[in-house]
C-alpha cells in the first residue's frame, strides 16, 4: 500500500495531471474512504469478521494495484481513487484491531510499535528498493500486487478477536467520550496538513527536478526513520503516557511542514523527513493505543474507524486546499498555510490536556 501513497501523485504528474486536479482526485477518494471505513468497521465489530474482511481486502487491493499501473487520464485516476477508498479500510482499518487485541494490555505500546515497524520495513522495500530495480512506477505497482497476495497466507494464521455472546452495539458519534471527541477535533487539523507532506511532498520533489529513484531514496529515508522510531515510541508510551507522546507529535507536525517550505534544493529534502518518526510514528502508535484503552474490545474497530474517518476528512479538505494553493500560489505558500492549520490542531490538544491536568489538580 505504501507504493500507492508514495508514487500516486508522481504518477499523475507524469501523466500531465495538474496539481489542482490531483488534489480533487485524492480528496474525492478520501471522502468515500470515510463512509467505507465506518461500514467495514461496524460490519467486523458486529459479526467478528475482522480477518475475513482483511483477506477479501487484500485480494481486491492486489487487483487495484494492477489497475493503477495502467491509469493515464484523470477519469481513470478518479476511479482508482474510489477503489482505494473502498478497499484500503478493509486492511488498514482491521489490522490494528487484530493486533491490539492479540497483544493484550501489558506493554501494549511497545508491542504495537514493533508491529508498525514491520509495516515501515515493507514501506522501505516498496518505495526505496523497487524503483532501483525497475525504475518504472507501473512495474513497481504490479510487483506490489504480488506481495499483497502473498500476505494473505500470513493473515489466515492470525487470530480473530474472540467472539462474545454479550457483544454490544458499535458506538455512535453522539455516544463518544468527550475526551475522544476533543482528540478527533484536534486531529482533524493535523490531518489537514498530511496531503502536503505525503502526497504533495513527492510532487514537490519532482517539481524541483528529482528522478523517480531519488524520490524513492527520500521515501526510503522516511521509512528508515519510522522503522527505528516506532519501537522507541512504543516504549515511550508504556513508560510515560500516550497523551504526552501525542502532544509532542502534534507539535512536531507543523514544524515538519514549515521546514519543508524552507527547502528549495531537493538534495536537502531529507532533513524534514527526520521528524517523520515523531510526527507519523508518534501519532500512529499513541493514538491507537490511547483510543483502544478508552473503549471496550467490542467497540475498538468502530472507534478506530472514527479516528481513520477523521484523518480522511482532514485529508479530503487538505488535498483540495493543497492542490489549489500549490498550483495558484506555489508549493512554499501551500506548505506554510498547512503548517498553520496543523499548529492550530496541536494547540487544541495540548491546551485541552493542560486544562484537564489543572482541573484534576484543583480537585
Amino acid at each position: 500500500m505504501g507504493v500507492l501513497f508514495a508514487f500516486e501523485s508522481v504518477r499523475m504528474k507524469d501523466m500531465g495531471v495538474g496539481e489542482t486536479m490531483i488534489g480533487v482526485i485524492l480528496g474525492s477518494g478520501s471522502g468515500f474512504f470515510i463512509v467505507s471505513s465506518l461500514f467495514w468497521a461496524r460490519l467486523a465489530d458486529r459479526n467478528r469478521w475482522h480477518k475475513k474482511v482483511v483477506i477479501c481486502g487484500a485480494f481486491a487491493f492486489a487487483g487495484l494495484l494492477h489497475y493503477f499501473a495502467i491509469c493515464e487520464t484523470p477519469t481513470e485516476f478518479f476511479l482508482y481513487s474510489l477503489g482505494r477508498a473502498t478497499f484500503m479500510p478493509m486492511i488498514a482499518g482491521m489490522m490494528p484491531t487484530i493486533a491490539v487485541n492479540a497483544f493484550g494490555p501489558k506493554n501494549r505500546g511497545s508491542k504495537f510499535g514493533v508491529y508498525r515497524a514491520f509495516g515501515s520495513l515493507g514501506f522501505i522495500l516498496g518505495t526505496m528498493v523497487s524503483p532501483f530495480i525497475f525504475n518504472d512506477i507501473g512495474v513497481v505497482a504490479r510487483v506490489a500486487s504480488v506481495t499483497m497476495l502473498l500476505s494473505v497466507a500470513l493473515v489466515r494464521g492470525l487470530p480473530d478477536p474472540s467472539a462474545r455472546v454479550d457483544a454490544i452495539a458499535p458506538l455512535r458519534v453522539s455516544e463518544l467520550n468527550p475526551i475522544i471527541k476533543r482528540f478527533l477535533i484536534a486531529f482533524f487539523f493535523i490531518a489537514l496538513a498530511e496531503p502536503s507532506v505525503h502526497g504533495f511532498f513527492t510532487a514537490y520533489a519532482r517539481d524541483l527536478g528529482s528522478s523517480t529513484r531519488f524520490i524513492g531514496m527520500l521515501l526510503g529515508v522516511m521509512g528508515l526513520v519510522a522503522l527505528v522510531s516506532l519501537p522507541l515510541m512504543g516504549k515511550a508510551i508504556d513508560r510515560a503516557s500516550p497523551q504526552l507522546i501525542l502532544s509532542i507529535s502534534f507539535l512536531a507536525q507543523p514544524l515538519r511542514v514549515f521546514m519543508t517550505s524552507c527547502i528549495g534544493d531537493p538534495n536537502f529534502l531529507w532533513i524534514p523527513l527526520l521528524l517523520h518518526g515523531i510526527c507519523w510514528g508518534g501519532i500512529e502508535v499513541s493514538a491507537i493505543v490511547y483510543l483502544s484503552s478508552l473503549v471496550k474490545e467490542d467497540q475498538r474497530s468502530t472507534v478506530l474507524s472514527y479516528y481513520t474517518a477523521t484523518r480522511m476528512l482532514g485529508m479530503l479538505i487538505g488535498a483540495g486546499i493543497s492542490g489549489y494553493l500549490a498550483e495558484t500560489m506555489g508549493y512554499v505558500f501551500m506548505f506554510r498555510v498547512l503548517s498553520g492549520a496543523a499548529l492550530f490542531g496541536a494547540g487544541i490538544y495540548v491546551a485541552g490536556n493542560l486544562f484537564l491536568s489543572e482541573s484534576r489538580t484543583g480537585k
